[in-house]
Formats: C-alpha cells, sequence, structure tokens
C-alpha cells in the first residue's frame, strides 16, 4: 500500500492535512490561537515568499522573466518532485518510528503513533468539463477529471477503483473522461472514438468498461465484436467509426492535456487538484474528503440521493403480476412506443405509456425486449418471454456488493496462503446477445476439453476451436485458455458453473490461466441503456506504474 495511503488510514489522518494544506479553511484565527507573534512570522514568510516569486530570472531585451513564470510553467513537475522528496522523508521517518516503538512498549502494547509529516498540496488547475458526458451526479461538488487511454492497463486498474468511488461516494461524486492515447497505443485513438460511438447509443459506461476488460489485447476487430456484445446497432456504430468527429474529438482531448503539461496516463484531477496515478483507492478518497469538508460536506455521510447515483443498487425486479408481455413496438417518441399486453386470462391489448393495466398499475416505459411497470410507489419489470421451449431467460444483473464470506471464497480459493489477483475489468453482456447465444450452449460446452491439470480429483478445462467463435472471443478468451474458477467454484470436468453464472442475475467472476500466469475477469448483464431511468433523470450522463508518452 502507497505510504500515504497508510497514514491516511489512521484515525487522525485529516489533523495533517488540515494543518499543512487547509489552513485558510481551518476555523480559528492564527494570531489569536498562537499570539501575535506567529501571526507576524507568517507575514513575514508571505512577504519573502512574495520576494522570491517575483525575482527576475532572466532579460530578453526590455522583457523581464520572472521565477513564478517559470514556476508555473512546471508547477506539475515540482508537485512530483515534492511527492518523491516526500516519500523519501516518509520512509526514513517510518524506519525511525519501527526502530523507537519496541524500545519504549516495555513489554505492553506498542505507543500510538502520530503520523504529522505534511503531504504535499497538489496545485490546482482549472478543467473545464464543458456539456461532455459525466458518469455519477451532474450535481455533485466534486468532480474527477481523469485522463486516459482505453489501451492503457494502468487505466484499466484506475477504471476499477473509480467504479468503486462512485459507490462508496455516490451522489457526492461526478467522473469526467478526457481521452489521452500515448502514441504508442496503436488502437487508443479508435478505441476512443468508439467510446464516444457507443454513447450516441447510450451505453458509454458499459462499453468503456469493457474496452478496459481487452487493454492487452485490444485489436482492430474489438470495437465492432464489444458492440454486437452489447446489443448496439451494428450499421450505426460502424458509420460513426468511420466519422471524422469522433477522432477529432480525441484529438482535442489530446492537445488540451498537452496544453495542461501532461505526459502521462492516468492522471486523476479531483476538483482540479493534480494526482497523478495509478494510486490505490484511499488515496483517492483522501482528496476527495479534503474537498468535501473544503466546500462543508461531512464525508462520512450519505448523500441525499445517494440510492439513485450508486452503481451497486438494486436493479427493477422482475414483476411477479398476473402479465404477460406478448410484443413491443418502439418508437423514436416514447410516448408513442406501445406494448401487447395480456391481463389474466383476457386477450392481449395495446397499451402505451401512461395507461392503466390493473388497480394501481401503469405502464411507465416500453423497450424492445420489456416493459417498465409504476406499482404504487416502486417500479417493476416485465420481461418479453419467448414461446420457444428452448428459450434461455438471463435476467438483469444485481450488482449489489457480496457479503464478507462470499468475496473470501473467491478470492482465496486455498485461505489466506494464496490470494487470487484482481480482477482485470467489468465486462458488459448484452441481455439478447446473451440469450441468442445460450441457445448454442451445447456446441459452446464442447470447446471444453480436459486439461492435463487436476483438481479435487477431476482435470481441469481447457478451451480448443475457439478462434472463430463470437461467444468466446466476446468473454475476452483465446485459444488454450484454462478455465479455473467461476465464483467461488472450482471449473473441471466433474463441474462446470459458467453457464448457470451467466444466467444467475449476479455478478460473474472467472479466473483462468493463460500461458502459465492468471488472468480474472468480471462480467454482468445489462440491457442497452446502462441505468434504467427517465431521460431527464439521465440529462448528466448526455450533457508509480504509468503509462508514459515514450517508448
Amino acid at each position: 500500500m502507497d505510504e500515504l495511503d497508510k497514514r491516511y488510514n489512521h484515525p487522525a489522518r485529516l489533523l495533517p492535512i488540515c494543518l499543512a494544506a487547509l489552513l485558510s479553511a481551518c476555523s480559528f484565527d492564527t494570531d489569536r490561537e498562537f499570539g501575535s507573534n506567529s501571526g507576524k512570522h507568517q507575514e513575514g514568510q508571505q512577504h519573502d515568499q512574495q520576494q522570491e516569486d517575483q525575482k527576475i530570472v532572466a532579460r530578453v531585451g526590455d522583457s523581464a522573466i520572472t521565477l513564478r513564470e517559470v514556476d508555473q510553467q512546471i508547477r506539475l513537475e515540482r508537485h512530483d518532485l515534492a511527492l518523491a522528496e516526500y516519500q523519501l522523508r516518509f520512509n526514513t521517518l517510518k524506519s525511525m518510528v519501527d526502530t523507537q516503538r519496541p524500545s519504549q512498549a516495555s513489554g505492553g502494547d506498542a505507543p500510538t503513533v502520530e503520523w504529522l509529516l505534511p503531504h504535499p498540496q497538489p496545485p490546482r488547475l482549472d478543467i473545464d468539463s464543458g456539456d461532455r458526458r459525466l458518469r455519477g451526479n451532474p450535481e455533485a461538488p466534486v468532480t474527477l477529471a481523469v485522463f486516459c487511454s482505453y489501451q492503457s492497463v494502468h487505466c484499466a486498474t484506475t477504471n476499477l477503483v473509480l467504479r468503486e468511488l462512485l459507490d462508496r461516494y455516490a451522489g457526492w461524486i461526478a467522473v469526467v473522461p478526457f481521452d489521452f492515447p500515448m502514441h504508442y497505443h496503436r488502437q487508443g485513438a479508435q478505441a476512443a472514438a468508439a467510446v464516444h460511438c457507443a454513447g450516441l447509443q447510450d451505453t458509454p459506461w458499459a462499453y468503456a468498461d469493457g474496452l478496459y476488460t481487452q487493454a492487452k489485447t485490444m485489436d482492430g476487430e474489438t470495437f465492432i465484436q464489444l458492440a454486437i456484445q452489447q446489443g448496439l446497432s451494428q450499421d450505426t456504430f460502424s458509420r460513426c467509426l468511420d466519422d471524422p468527429v469522433g477522432s477529432d474529438r480525441v484529438a482535442a482531448d489530446t492537445t488540451l492535456a498537452r496544453s495542461l503539461g501532461l505526459q502521462s496516463v492516468p492522471v486523476v484531477f479531483v476538483n482540479g487538484l493534480y494526482v497523478k496515478g495509478p494510486r490505490p483507492l484511499e488515496h483517492y478518497a483522501m482528496w476527495i474528503d479534503q474537498e468535501l469538508l473544503r466546500l462543508g460536506h461531512d464525508p462520512a455521510s450519505a448523500h441525499a440521493d445517494a440510492a439513485r447515483w450508486r452503481q451497486s443498487g438494486e436493479r427493477i425486479a422482475e414483476t411477479e403480476l398476473p402479465l404477460r408481455l406478448n410484443g413491443t413496438s418502439v418508437s423514436s417518441q416514447p410516448e408513442q412506443s406501445t406494448a401487447l399486453i395480456r391481463i389474466r386470462d383476457a386477450s392481449a391489448g395495446q397499451f402505451s405509456p401512461g395507461d392503466t393495466l390493473m388497480d394501481g398499475v401503469t405502464l411507465k416505459r416500453v423497450h424492445e425486449r420489456y416493459a417498465i411497470l409504476q406499482v404504487s410507489d416502486h417500479l417493476e419489470r416485465l420481461t418479453l418471454r419467448g414461446e420457444d421451449g428452448d428459450y434461455v431467460r438471463v435476467p438483469m444483473t444485481t450488482t449489489a456488493q457480496r457479503d464478507e464470506a462470499t468475496m473470501r471464497r473467491i478470492e482465496q480459493p486455498d485461505g489466506e496462503s494464496r490470494k487470487l489477483i484482481p480482477p482485470s475489468g467489468v465486462l458488459t453482456l448484452g441481455q439478447a446477445w446473451l440469450e441468442e447465444q445460450l441457445q448454442n450452449r451445447a456446441e459452446l460446452e464442447k470447446k471444453f476439453v480436459p486439461a492435463e491439470h487436476v483438481v479435487d480429483g477431476h482435470n481441469l478445462l481447457r478451451l480448443e476451436g475457439i478462434a472463430d467463435s463470437e461467444f468466446f472471443t466476446a468473454l475476452g478468451f483465446e485459444e488454450g485458455d484454462v478455465v479455473v474458477r467461476v465464483n467461488d467454484t472450482w471449473v473441471h470436468s466433474g463441474q462446470n458453473q459458467l453457464w448457470d453464472a451467466l444466467t444467475s442475475g449476479e455478478v460473474v467472476d472467472v479466473t483462468f490461466m493463460r500461458n502459465g500466469l492468471p488472468e480474472r475477469v468480471q462480467y454482468v448483464v445489462e440491457e442497452e441503456s446502462y441505468f434504467e431511468q427517465d431521460s431527464s433523470e439521465g440529462k448528466g450522463q448526455d450533457n508509480s506504474g504509468e503509462d508514459k508518452d515514450s517508448d
């Protein structure tokens, strides 16, 4: 864990930040608390600093260049140096503390350590988000402007952290993406344009999450394949990819990044505060907490609309009312869409949004494969049912957090002795696409053949003959991959829980081996829209390992 984040976990974590970085925001008067001499000393320091800033360091003819002007040009690099100095100091300090603690313990409990070394305050830059799409609450007091490349594995890691932050600070934060593909990311610019095209079909976040899971293996075929998998219109998507407007957007973001002095990804600006990544979740959380405090909010309290903006909230449940959806007609004008619904044993009737189906039940919205019902004070879902007996029902994923015991079984299959690697990303599977693919389950199962490794007396399963398989390619598998675990269950010749997991309505966690190395990915099932909400509610969405820009 980053040393800063160790300090942040201390109960008094906010005290040194307040003293060192937020002096002007703290609720005390300096002269009153520390005496007039302290106040005069501070004024003297400020005066000396102003004189230093105005020092002329070069003249060009009649023009002078001050030290302040030079420092302004290299403010990010100076902060990086300050962080390196802080790291050196903290490492030395920690060694000194570790040396002293045993001798002072005298056989009892070790003394409490209060960490007071101030962390360098990042420079604050003005990042104009304009009317670009954002993820989270458009009215949030804290905005995270993220400069990344979809072909960066470090950005893929940071994306998972951002997803968790959106849950932890639901309603308090919004994430605004900016495209900054490195020149050696050959697919980076087209990947960014592809996310823009997915956004035109209202699926930017699910598509972006899917691209990040394929950061290591991305190629020219990835973009169309992912669009098909997520149920996007292939023709519309392909035409958009050929439109130079998408590339122009990426170029504009890249120019902005260069003008800010950025040279690598990921970089996150927390209300403009420069945070160079990737960083652990608690590092970003520290600066988010600071900003919330500065703006008069309590970081420990839940936002009033947290449930609305939390990604891991429960999805709309399937209705148990005596209704059957037999067909839909979806119009570009939602109020003109219709649903063919049978109520109890009556003949099917045609209904439009706003029509009453039963006492206390109103048709709210019509989608291609389902309808949303307003039932008293909550929403329920009525799904289009197939008449074919082999029809595979795939429910939407409920992404609520698993309990700790289940997570331990997933992440520590052999107990504390071995912990699985973190997932590389979350890949969204389109509901309609997955249902279609699973009609051929018998053929798909034939692609699993016994491998030489044995667990619980059974052979693990290796994938063979999948080079031309749309299903396995979409799930990110390659020829020869050995599937090891699905959720908290081993996969072997005696059992393969992949199929049940994909139709469970829960997050699917899969671990597999590729070229002797472990890989892990998660799948969720979504419909075309990333969140189920009114258009008015979605208004906001419409509107040091790092990747350096060098070989």
